[in-house]
């Protein structure tokens, strides 16, 4: 009798255990896997083609630099999500006239060809 109760005992502790880690897995592992997927579908779906048009504007030969206005105008974007694409195709900003703010990509215009005082006219 007091092995079946110790048994017994045994199997719901180790029952219980398993419950508790089976849903700390799957309450921390089942939304990380879901914003993962969400964020590689926003990503394909809006960022991939957003940013293929920015680097078409920014590679035209006759405009290489573009203000922060016109580009997030363009692709649709906010500032900082502008910013953030941007940055994601390796451009960088640079100080256009009337103090304020452009991009080219650092391609076309490297770090060591700009000093901090130029300013651009667009």
């Amino acid at each position: 009798m007091e092995d079946k109760l110790l048994i017994a005992i045994s199997g719901g502790f180790i029952g219980g255990v398993l419950g508790v880690i089976g849903t700390i897995v799957t309450s921390y592992y089942g939304p990380r896997k879901l914003e993962q997927w969400r964020e590689a579908r926003k990503a394909n779906k809006w960022d991939l083609p957003r940013k293929r048009l920015l680097l078409n504007m920014l590679n035209d030969p006759s405009k290489p630099m573009r203000s922060i206005e016109t580009l997030c105008r363009a692709s649709g974007t906010s500032i900082e999500e502008c910013r953030r694409l941007l940055i994601e195709i390796e451009a960088r900003g640079i100080r256009l006239k009337g103090n304020r703010e452009g991009w080219v990509l650092i391609k076309n215009k490297p770090l060591e060809q700009m000093s901090d005082d130029e300013e651009y006219d667009v």
